[in-house]
């Protein structure tokens, strides 16, 4: 059974789990009846989408102005020379994650973009990190995918970091024995079994075992920027990326890079790129034209239901904060300290989602390293249903509300073509609102 499948199924069991809930809330069997059918029925016209989706703050291009760079260079050859390419890269979040799990997200992103041709099979490489010798921390794999006219040319490169935190949910294995959950209803068995997969990863994170996701989130930035397709063979073991791989840092202004992050992901990458920002000054020539190249680009983090004001709660706070004046733009005293030129940061929630929130401008100035020059967009989004509940009230799944990214045409539609702009994708114009936000009316 997949990832996606276990997912599915976690989504249902929640789902029915409700069901004997606000029947007993109810107080009658006929009235229990007919909560259960409005929970399950959903909306009257079943093809009028009214669910939220809302933008704010600076417009967002999304992926496709990336890939339109390439539309003056020649199709991409049947030999890889070195061609520029946008690489898409994916951090998953809490939860057992499998291999292929980024399959309903790229599925998603390439029709959105029209890139419906792709490599036959996938490049795979097992991360490792020099502080960390000898151990796995992930892999990335990577699927490469063109249009007809192999004119644009993307590599969505899928992080799968979880095996980081599987001993840590070993200390929970006992309460999956037949001894314990024997003595549940089977619903609840099925919860209780999410539960556990779930909640150590933040603990883990917290704890000893977060620089080793965060390096996992490095390593493949590193390699994003170090190599093309055609330089990596079919599978790459043994090898952290570093100044003594060849090409280190050679893409760096010669590619382009988003990032796409859900759950606790958002908070490793945005993590992971502090870190570096405060890391790079302090190593050494190896390192300088990685760090000159990074500082004179932009880069986009699209954060899917995302925790950073969740998680800041267990986090050391940034050593510099609310000194953006500081850094960010070319005329700034301290600019050659920055981290990126521009970070985008778009922040997706659902409001109905027990685990995400939006990060407002107040929070961000707050928190968020000011070395990273962070420019934040929120987009409020239902991507659950929201059903009526007779006389109770409306209810929208809180797990799907937190799992339902991959596969939203409107989201898909967002990453692909941003929102704000005038090039957006026709979903997004038919079921999208957008409210920009500018700076010069706080004068």
């Amino acid at each position: 059974m997949n990832a996606i499948t276990n997912r599915r199924l976690r989504r249902q069991a929640a789902s029915l789990l409700l069901l004997p809930l606000l029947a007993g809330l109810a107080g009658c069997e006929s009235f229990g009846r007919g909560v259960a059918q409005a929970v399950m029925s959903g909306p009257s016209d079943p093809t009028a989408d009214v669910r939220m989706c809302e933008g704010e703050g600076k417009p967002v291009g999304g992926i496709a102005p990336l890939l339109v760079a390439q539309d003056s260079l020649p199709p991409i050859p049947e030999v890889d020379t070195g061609r520029p390419a946008i690489k898409v890269l994916y951090v998953h979040g809490i939860g057992t994650h499998l291999v292929g799990h980024g399959a309903e997200l790229i599925n998603n992103i390439g029709r959105a973009l029209g890139l419906d041709v792709r490599a036959p099979r996938t490049k795979r490489i097992e991360l490792q990190a020099d502080p960390f010798p000898g151990e796995v921390l992930g892999e990335l794999n990577l699927t490469r995918l063109t249009d007809q006219a192999r004119q644009r040319d993307m590599v969505f490169m899928e992080l799968t970091w979880s095996g980081i935190n599987a001993e840590a949910k070993e200390a929970l294995a006992f309460d999956s024995s037949d001894v314990y959950q024997s003595r549940r209803a089977s619903l609840n068995g099925v919860l209780r079994s999410f539960v556990n997969d779930v909640a150590p990863d933040p603990v883990a994170y917290a704890g000893v075992r977060g620089t080793r996701i965060m390096s996992s989130v490095l390593q493949s930035i590193c390699w994003a920027f170090s190599t093309t397709w055609g330089e990596l063979p079919e599978n790459t073991v043994g090898k952290a990326c570093g100044p003594d791989v060849p090409g280190f840092g050679s893409r760096v202004d010669v590619d382009g890079l988003a990032i796409i992050t859900h759950s606790l992901g958002s908070r490793a990458t945005v993590d992971a790129l502090a870190r570096l920002a405060k890391a790079l000054p302090e190593l050494d020539e190896r390192y300088a034209a990685l760090a000159n190249g990074l500082r004179q680009r932009d880069l986009a983090v699209f954060m899917l239901s995302n925790q950073l004001p969740l998680l800041e709660a267990g986090a050391n706070r940034a050593p510099i904060t609310g000194q953006a004046d500081q850094f960010c733009g070319d005329a700034a005293p301290r600019a050659a300290e920055r981290f990126v030129r521009n970070l985008d940061v778009v922040a997706f929630s659902d409001p109905n989602d027990l685990m995400s929130y939006p990060v407002p401008e107040a929070w961000a100035r707050k928190y968020l390293d000011s070395r990273l020059c962070a420019n934040v967009t929120n987009i409020d989004i239902n991507v659950a249903t929201i059903s009526s509940v007779l006389g109770i009230g409306n209810l929208a799944n809180p797990l799907a509300a937190h799992s339902g990214y991959a596969a939203d045409e409107r989201v898909g539609g967002i990453l692909a073509r941003g929102m704000g702009t005038s090039d957006v994708a026709p979903i997004v114009a038919e079921r999208c609102t957008w409210r920009a936000t500018d700076e010069r009316l706080m004068n």
